[in-house]
């Protein structure tokens, strides 16, 4: 007699409704955010850069994806590397930096799922049939290969928040498997669950709100529509590898039906789905989801692919480089900044956008600020409102930093615009500080520098240490201060140029 308790079961609205408002928050926040600077067709590569900069973990991920072999092959081998975010979106492409960061963030919040090994297939499955369907795509010369990528890895958002959340009905779903192989997923999980996963990934499509293209390739997979079929071959291609590797009579199959949508021979074809499947290992090594690397079949025959040791080694160094989120000044990296920041404004098409975006960055991780914001002062000079913040509570920040001076007022952060000096606010300095200041950012000491263009006063640039109560020395201020002069100088050239 089986006596094992039946977890209680939950509607498919109920498991909607869990994920979406307790679980999986990042959902409503960072991927949205992504998805939505990624879609806009007028966005500036700085938008998304900001987006990227305000995780200085995903920061990491990023530049170290967008400086690996499969990405950046020309700085792998003359040995230079991408050190900004904003050099990576220009130089790798809006599209490219845009799926890397989506990949990124999906591992954010499935990383740390109770039963461990679903949740490593199906983040592995996803990343793989992500990156085949997008070069399927590619070679078929579709008209917008990212949104393929994009249908391809969220094609099991359900599954995967599933496995993640699941408590004990995923325990036991995961039982049944095992003791019964040979029952279809599908009607396991109706047993259990009284629904299918593939329903619930349709609902969190609809209620996310993600592409049409997403929820098509979910709800309706059999159309006959040829990008929601490559959608389907990416994850048919990733699931056959998984089951029975690279040399089966299936995979032959899917290989022969790739090789005629993209009208390539079947051997050629065949070198490129595990290429792509070398660069799923190496893309889930690098952005921190050790767990997946070992579950994308690599093509064991050939002595220079990535093994599954070697990939989650290198996840392991990617994940202990980005638990850090304090960053420490680095000289090197505030030089390769400036350089990068002057050949922007050399090349005569330096936006306000550009150039502040890139400054923040190199007071954020070059000069190793835990907190950066760049604010415009209003035409009546009466009020100073955040445009552009990085670092910890970012969002936050962007929010409360606004001040309005009252007529007649002394106020610091105003003075430092109109006497044009920068000032390092610390020790009995503080007393000087408004109570409005304060109350927003809390009692911290700070810098501040004013910003212009032709001898005119915009804004301020703001950096501080609140997060991690570190000191402020005379060589951080004067490198915030080199920052803050270089930003004023390349914005009244671009202006100058403009002008002409």
């Amino acid at each position: 007699m089986n006596t094992q308790r039946t977890p209680q079961k939950r509607r498919l609205a109920e498991w909607v409704e869990l994920i979406q408002h307790h679980e999986m928050p990042i959902f409503n926040n960072t991927v949205h955010q992504v998805l939505r600077v990624s879609e806009d067709e007028l966005a500036p590569a700085a938008a998304l850069a900001q987006v990227i900069m305000q995780d200085p973990s995903l920061t990491t991920r990023i530049l170290k994806l967008a400086n690996s072999v499969h990405y950046n092959p020309a700085g792998a081998s003359t040995g230079h590397s991408l050190t900004t975010v904003n050099r990576a979106v220009v130089v790798l492409g809006f599209n490219a930096v845009s799926n890397m960061c989506l990949a990124a963030t999906l591992v954010d919040d499935t990383i740390e799922g109770a039963t461990r090994e679903r949740v490593a297939r199906e983040l592995a499955r996803a990343l793989h049939a992500a990156i085949q369907a997008r070069s399927i795509a590619t070679a078929r010369e579709d008209k917008a290969p990212e949104e393929v990528f994009i249908a391809a890895l969220l094609h099991r958002i359900g599954e995967l928040a599933f496995w993640c959340f699941g408590g004990e009905q995923a325990e036991a779903l995961d039982q049944l498997y095992r003791q019964q192989p040979s029952t279809l997923p599908e009607r396991a999980q109706e047993r259990i669950l009284g629904f299918r996963l593939n329903q619930l990934s349709g609902q969190l499509a609809k209620v996310w709100n993600l592409n049409e293209l997403v929820r098509e390739a979910i709800v309706t997979p059999s159309v006959l529509d040829e990008r929601v079929q490559t959608v389907v071959l990416g994850q048919q291609i990733a699931l056959c590898a998984e089951d029975g590797g690279w040399h089966t009579e299936p995979m032959e199959k899917l290989v022969k039906r790739a090789a005629k949508m993209i009208d390539l021979a079947i051997g050629e074809t065949h070198k490129m789905l595990q290429h792509n499947a070398s660069e799923a290992a190496e893309v889930a090594a690098v952005i921190g989801a050790q767990i997946a690397a070992p579950h994308i079949p690599q093509q064991q025959e050939t002595s220079d692919q990535p093994t599954p040791e070697t990939a989650t080694e290198t996840a392991a160094a990617a994940t202990t480089d980005a638990e850090s989120t304090a960053p420490e000044p680095d000289a090197q990296l505030q030089l390769r900044v400036l350089r990068e920041l002057s050949t922007l404004i050399e090349s005569g098409t330096a936006s306000l956008n550009q150039v502040m975006t890139l400054a923040l960055e190199g007071i954020h991780r070059g000069v190793g600020m835990d907190r950066v914001v760049f604010a415009l002062i209003t035409p009546d000079k009466r009020t100073l409102k955040a445009r552009y913040t990085l670092g910890s509570e970012s969002e936050r920040l962007l929010a409360r930093f606004q001040f309005t001076r009252l007529p007649g007022q002394n106020h610091l952060l105003f003075t430092v615009i109109e006497r044009q000096q920068a000032r390092c606010i610390r020790g009995e300095a503080l007393a000087d500080v408004p109570a409005t200041v304060i109350q927003a950012l809390g009692r911290t000491p700070f810098m501040i520098a004013p910003i212009e263009i032709a001898g005119q006063g915009i804004g301020l640039l703001y950096a501080d240490r609140a997060s991690s109560a570190r000191a402020l020395t005379e060589p951080l201020f004067e490198d915030f201060q080199h920052f803050a002069k270089q930003a004023s100088q390349g914005l009244t050239l671009a202006a100058r140029r403009r002008a002409r």
